[in-house]
Protein backbone atom coordinates (compact mmCIF):
# COMPACT_ATOMS: atom_id res chain seq x y z
CA UNK A 1 0.00 0.00 0.00
CA UNK A 2 2.74 2.46 0.98
CA UNK A 3 4.78 1.52 -2.09
CA UNK A 4 1.87 2.21 -4.44
CA UNK A 5 1.13 5.45 -2.60
CA UNK A 6 4.73 6.65 -3.00
CA UNK A 7 4.89 5.60 -6.66
CA UNK A 8 1.66 7.44 -7.51
CA UNK A 9 2.83 10.50 -5.58
CA UNK A 10 6.15 10.49 -7.49
CA UNK A 11 4.31 10.41 -10.83
CA UNK A 12 2.02 13.27 -9.77
CA UNK A 13 4.89 15.41 -8.48
CA UNK A 14 6.99 14.86 -11.60
CA UNK A 15 4.04 15.68 -13.87
CA UNK A 16 3.20 18.81 -11.89
CA UNK A 17 6.80 20.06 -11.99
CA UNK A 18 6.94 19.62 -15.77
CA UNK A 19 3.59 21.38 -16.25
CA UNK A 20 4.59 24.29 -14.04
CA UNK A 21 7.88 24.63 -15.90
CA UNK A 22 6.05 24.67 -19.24
CA UNK A 23 3.45 27.10 -17.89
CA UNK A 24 6.21 29.38 -16.57
CA UNK A 25 7.96 29.31 -19.94
CA UNK A 26 4.75 30.37 -21.72
CA UNK A 27 4.39 33.21 -19.22
CA UNK A 28 7.76 34.73 -20.09
CA UNK A 29 7.69 38.02 -22.08
CA UNK A 30 9.72 36.49 -24.91
CA UNK A 31 7.20 33.65 -25.24
CA UNK A 32 3.39 33.79 -25.09
CA UNK A 33 3.48 36.31 -22.24
CA UNK A 34 0.41 34.82 -20.56
CA UNK A 35 0.99 33.04 -17.27
CA UNK A 36 -1.41 30.27 -16.34
CA UNK A 37 -2.58 29.12 -19.78
CA UNK A 38 -1.54 25.47 -19.34
CA UNK A 39 -2.67 25.53 -15.73
CA UNK A 40 -6.08 26.79 -16.82
CA UNK A 41 -6.47 23.88 -19.24
CA UNK A 42 -5.37 21.43 -16.54
CA UNK A 43 -7.90 22.91 -14.11
CA UNK A 44 -10.75 22.33 -16.58
CA UNK A 45 -9.70 18.70 -17.10
CA UNK A 46 -9.32 17.94 -13.39
CA UNK A 47 -12.56 19.70 -12.49
CA UNK A 48 -14.57 17.58 -14.94
CA UNK A 49 -13.01 14.43 -13.46
CA UNK A 50 -13.91 15.67 -9.97
CA UNK A 51 -17.51 16.30 -11.08
CA UNK A 52 -17.72 12.75 -12.44
CA UNK A 53 -16.52 11.43 -9.07
CA UNK A 54 -19.23 13.43 -7.30
CA UNK A 55 -21.73 11.67 -9.56
CA UNK A 56 -20.23 8.33 -8.52
CA UNK A 57 -20.62 9.29 -4.85
CA UNK A 58 -24.33 9.92 -5.29
CA UNK A 59 -25.17 7.49 -8.08
CA UNK A 60 -28.44 5.70 -7.32
CA UNK A 61 -29.45 8.27 -4.68
CA UNK A 62 -30.95 10.93 -6.94
CA UNK A 63 -28.44 13.11 -8.76
CA UNK A 64 -27.90 14.56 -12.20
CA UNK A 65 -26.26 12.53 -14.99
CA UNK A 66 -22.48 12.49 -14.99
CA UNK A 67 -22.28 14.34 -18.32
CA UNK A 68 -24.38 17.22 -16.97
CA UNK A 69 -22.22 17.65 -13.86
CA UNK A 70 -19.06 17.46 -15.98
CA UNK A 71 -20.37 20.07 -18.45
CA UNK A 72 -21.37 22.34 -15.57
CA UNK A 73 -17.93 22.03 -13.97
CA UNK A 74 -16.15 22.63 -17.29
CA UNK A 75 -18.22 25.76 -18.01
CA UNK A 76 -17.70 27.07 -14.48
CA UNK A 77 -13.92 26.61 -14.41
CA UNK A 78 -13.55 27.87 -17.98
CA UNK A 79 -15.30 31.10 -16.98
CA UNK A 80 -13.08 31.34 -13.90
CA UNK A 81 -10.05 31.11 -16.17
CA UNK A 82 -11.09 33.78 -18.67
CA UNK A 83 -8.74 36.47 -17.19
CA UNK A 84 -5.79 34.26 -18.17
CA UNK A 85 -6.38 35.09 -21.81
CA UNK A 86 -5.95 38.83 -21.24
CA UNK A 87 -2.31 39.73 -21.67
CA UNK A 88 -2.95 42.84 -19.60
CA UNK A 89 -6.15 42.48 -17.56
CA UNK A 90 -7.97 45.86 -17.63
CA UNK A 91 -7.71 47.60 -14.25
CA UNK A 92 -11.15 49.19 -14.69
CA UNK A 93 -12.93 45.92 -15.54
CA UNK A 94 -16.20 45.89 -13.51
CA UNK A 95 -15.80 42.14 -12.93
CA UNK A 96 -12.79 41.40 -10.75
CA UNK A 97 -10.79 38.26 -11.42
CA UNK A 98 -12.62 36.36 -8.66
CA UNK A 99 -15.89 37.73 -10.02
CA UNK A 100 -15.47 35.43 -13.01
CA UNK A 101 -15.53 32.47 -10.62
CA UNK A 102 -18.82 33.64 -9.09
CA UNK A 103 -20.22 34.10 -12.60
CA UNK A 104 -19.06 30.58 -13.46
CA UNK A 105 -20.77 29.07 -10.42
CA UNK A 106 -23.97 30.88 -11.40
CA UNK A 107 -23.73 29.55 -14.95
CA UNK A 108 -23.21 25.98 -13.72
CA UNK A 109 -26.24 26.18 -11.40
CA UNK A 110 -28.25 27.64 -14.27
CA UNK A 111 -27.34 24.61 -16.39
CA UNK A 112 -28.68 22.33 -13.64
CA UNK A 113 -31.96 24.31 -13.48
CA UNK A 114 -32.27 24.35 -17.28
CA UNK A 115 -31.92 20.56 -17.42
CA UNK A 116 -34.69 20.13 -14.85
CA UNK A 117 -36.98 22.54 -16.71
CA UNK A 118 -36.47 20.66 -19.97
CA UNK A 119 -36.97 17.20 -18.48
CA UNK A 120 -39.63 17.94 -15.85
CA UNK A 121 -42.47 15.41 -15.78
CA UNK A 122 -45.49 16.59 -13.73
CA UNK A 123 -46.94 13.07 -13.48
CA UNK A 124 -43.71 11.62 -12.11
CA UNK A 125 -43.27 14.56 -9.73
CA UNK A 126 -46.75 14.04 -8.31
CA UNK A 127 -45.74 10.68 -6.80
CA UNK A 128 -45.07 10.90 -3.06
CA UNK A 129 -41.76 9.05 -3.44
CA UNK A 130 -40.51 11.73 -5.86
CA UNK A 131 -41.41 14.69 -3.69
CA UNK A 132 -38.47 17.10 -3.59
CA UNK A 133 -36.46 15.09 -6.12
CA UNK A 134 -35.78 18.12 -8.32
CA UNK A 135 -34.47 20.16 -5.38
CA UNK A 136 -32.33 17.21 -4.29
CA UNK A 137 -30.68 16.88 -7.71
CA UNK A 138 -30.09 20.61 -8.07
CA UNK A 139 -28.80 20.81 -4.51
CA UNK A 140 -26.29 18.01 -5.02
CA UNK A 141 -25.00 19.46 -8.29
CA UNK A 142 -24.75 22.93 -6.73
CA UNK A 143 -22.76 21.50 -3.81
CA UNK A 144 -20.38 19.82 -6.27
CA UNK A 145 -19.95 23.06 -8.24
CA UNK A 146 -19.26 25.17 -5.14
CA UNK A 147 -16.84 22.55 -3.76
CA UNK A 148 -14.90 22.44 -7.03
CA UNK A 149 -14.91 26.25 -7.31
CA UNK A 150 -13.36 26.58 -3.84
CA UNK A 151 -10.16 25.19 -5.32
CA UNK A 152 -10.16 25.97 -9.02
CA UNK A 153 -11.58 29.45 -8.55
CA UNK A 154 -8.43 30.35 -6.62
CA UNK A 155 -5.71 28.45 -8.52
CA UNK A 156 -5.37 31.09 -11.23
CA UNK A 157 -5.62 33.86 -8.62
CA UNK A 158 -2.48 32.39 -7.05
CA UNK A 159 -0.81 31.94 -10.43
CA UNK A 160 -1.31 35.60 -11.31
CA UNK A 161 -0.41 37.17 -7.96
CA UNK A 162 0.91 40.69 -8.56
CA UNK A 163 0.99 39.79 -12.29
CA UNK A 164 4.45 38.36 -11.63
CA UNK A 165 5.26 35.18 -13.55
CA UNK A 166 7.95 34.07 -11.07
CA UNK A 167 5.90 34.90 -7.97
CA UNK A 168 2.84 33.14 -9.39
CA UNK A 169 4.77 29.88 -9.77
CA UNK A 170 6.11 30.30 -6.22
CA UNK A 171 2.54 30.75 -4.94
CA UNK A 172 1.39 27.50 -6.58
CA UNK A 173 4.43 25.57 -5.34
CA UNK A 174 3.94 27.00 -1.84
CA UNK A 175 0.35 25.86 -1.38
CA UNK A 176 1.05 22.40 -2.81
CA UNK A 177 4.23 21.91 -0.75
CA UNK A 178 2.56 23.12 2.45
CA UNK A 179 -0.54 20.93 2.18
CA UNK A 180 1.13 17.81 0.85
CA UNK A 181 4.11 17.90 3.23
CA UNK A 182 1.67 18.36 6.11
CA UNK A 183 -0.25 15.32 4.82
CA UNK A 184 2.97 13.30 4.74
CA UNK A 185 4.04 14.34 8.24
CA UNK A 186 0.57 13.52 9.56
CA UNK A 187 0.68 10.08 7.96
CA UNK A 188 4.12 9.07 9.24
CA UNK A 189 3.80 10.65 12.71
CA UNK A 190 0.35 9.10 13.10
CA UNK A 191 1.70 5.69 12.08
CA UNK A 192 4.67 5.98 14.45
CA UNK A 193 3.18 7.37 17.66
CA UNK A 194 -0.49 8.14 16.99
CA UNK A 195 -3.02 6.85 19.53
CA UNK A 196 -5.66 9.49 20.29
CA UNK A 197 -8.26 9.83 17.54
CA UNK A 198 -9.17 13.24 16.11
CA UNK A 199 -12.48 12.34 14.46
CA UNK A 200 -13.06 8.58 14.73
CA UNK A 201 -16.54 8.77 13.20
CA UNK A 202 -15.21 10.44 10.05
CA UNK A 203 -11.64 9.21 9.68
CA UNK A 204 -10.56 6.57 12.25
CA UNK A 205 -6.91 6.62 11.15
CA UNK A 206 -6.35 10.30 11.92
CA UNK A 207 -4.81 11.03 15.31
CA UNK A 208 -4.06 14.03 17.51
CA UNK A 209 -0.36 13.24 17.26
CA UNK A 210 -0.65 13.12 13.48
CA UNK A 211 -2.41 16.50 13.50
CA UNK A 212 0.50 18.09 15.39
CA UNK A 213 2.86 16.41 12.94
CA UNK A 214 0.85 17.93 10.10
CA UNK A 215 1.28 21.44 11.50
CA UNK A 216 5.04 20.91 11.79
CA UNK A 217 5.13 19.54 8.25
CA UNK A 218 3.15 22.50 6.93
CA UNK A 219 5.53 24.99 8.55
CA UNK A 220 8.55 23.07 7.23
CA UNK A 221 7.06 22.94 3.74
CA UNK A 222 6.31 26.68 3.76
CA UNK A 223 9.82 27.48 5.04
CA UNK A 224 11.49 25.35 2.35
CA UNK A 225 9.61 27.10 -0.44
CA UNK A 226 9.94 30.63 0.98
CA UNK A 227 13.63 30.49 1.90
CA UNK A 228 15.09 27.91 -0.50
CA UNK A 229 12.96 27.01 -3.51
CA UNK A 230 11.72 30.52 -4.34
CA UNK A 231 15.01 32.47 -4.19
CA UNK A 232 17.33 29.78 -5.54
CA UNK A 233 15.22 27.77 -7.99
CA UNK A 234 12.30 29.99 -9.05
CA UNK A 235 14.54 33.04 -8.68
CA UNK A 236 12.08 35.27 -6.84
CA UNK A 237 11.98 36.54 -3.28
CA UNK A 238 8.56 36.32 -1.65
CA UNK A 239 7.97 39.92 -0.46
CA UNK A 240 6.70 39.12 3.04
CA UNK A 241 8.03 39.63 6.60
CA UNK A 242 9.93 36.75 8.21
CA UNK A 243 6.99 35.59 10.35
CA UNK A 244 4.65 35.27 7.38
CA UNK A 245 5.67 31.68 6.57
CA UNK A 246 4.70 30.61 10.12
CA UNK A 247 1.20 32.06 9.79
CA UNK A 248 0.89 30.59 6.31
CA UNK A 249 2.10 27.13 7.34
CA UNK A 250 -0.23 26.86 10.34
CA UNK A 251 -3.35 28.37 8.75
CA UNK A 252 -3.10 26.52 5.43
CA UNK A 253 -2.37 23.23 7.22
CA UNK A 254 -5.40 23.62 9.51
CA UNK A 255 -7.59 24.47 6.51
CA UNK A 256 -6.20 21.45 4.69
CA UNK A 257 -7.04 19.16 7.61
CA UNK A 258 -10.62 20.47 7.65
CA UNK A 259 -10.80 19.87 3.90
CA UNK A 260 -9.58 16.31 4.36
CA UNK A 261 -12.25 15.65 6.99
CA UNK A 262 -14.90 17.30 4.80
CA UNK A 263 -14.22 14.85 1.99
CA UNK A 264 -14.21 12.00 4.50
CA UNK A 265 -17.68 13.14 5.59
CA UNK A 266 -18.94 12.99 2.00
CA UNK A 267 -17.43 9.54 1.45
CA UNK A 268 -18.80 8.22 4.76
CA UNK A 269 -22.22 9.51 3.79
CA UNK A 270 -21.90 7.74 0.43
CA UNK A 271 -20.50 4.62 2.16
CA UNK A 272 -17.41 4.33 -0.03
CA UNK A 273 -13.69 4.29 0.81
CA UNK A 274 -12.19 6.14 -2.19
CA UNK A 275 -13.80 8.55 -4.67
CA UNK A 276 -12.36 6.36 -7.46
CA UNK A 277 -9.38 4.07 -8.06
CA UNK A 278 -7.50 5.65 -10.94
CA UNK A 279 -4.46 6.44 -8.74
CA UNK A 280 -3.22 3.30 -6.94
CA UNK A 281 -2.68 4.01 -3.25
CA UNK A 282 -4.13 7.54 -3.46
CA UNK A 283 -7.68 6.96 -4.68
CA UNK A 284 -9.27 9.45 -7.05
CA UNK A 285 -9.20 13.14 -7.90
CA UNK A 286 -11.27 14.15 -4.88
CA UNK A 287 -8.94 12.16 -2.61
CA UNK A 288 -5.92 14.02 -4.00
CA UNK A 289 -7.34 17.56 -3.94
CA UNK A 290 -9.35 17.32 -0.69
CA UNK A 291 -6.87 19.24 1.49
CA UNK A 292 -6.28 21.83 -1.24
CA UNK A 293 -9.99 22.66 -1.58
CA UNK A 294 -10.28 24.40 1.79
CA UNK A 295 -6.65 25.52 1.81
CA UNK A 296 -6.87 27.52 -1.44
CA UNK A 297 -9.15 30.38 -0.26
CA UNK A 298 -7.27 30.59 3.07
CA UNK A 299 -3.94 30.70 1.24
CA UNK A 300 -5.11 33.51 -1.03
CA UNK A 301 -6.30 35.62 1.91
CA UNK A 302 -2.94 35.17 3.65
CA UNK A 303 -1.17 36.33 0.48
CA UNK A 304 -3.06 39.60 0.90
CA UNK A 305 -1.66 40.26 4.38
CA UNK A 306 1.83 41.05 5.60
CA UNK A 307 2.67 43.59 2.90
Amino acid sequence: MLGRRLASAAVLITTMILLLWADFSLGQPDSLGRSGVLLAILCVIISTAAADEFHRLWKGTGCHPSWLMMVGAAVMVSMSNLPVFWKDYPADCPIGKLGWTLSGVGAAVLIAFAYEMLTFDPESASAESNRGAVATRIGKSSLAFVYIAMLFGFVLSHRQIQDNNHLGVAAIVLIIATTKLSDSFAYFVGKAIGSRKVAPKLSPNKTVEGAFGAIVGGIVGAAIVVFLVSPFIIEVTIPKPWWWFLVYGVAVTLAGMVGDLAESLLKRDAQIKDSSSWLPGLGGVLDVIDSLVFAAPVSFVIWLIGN
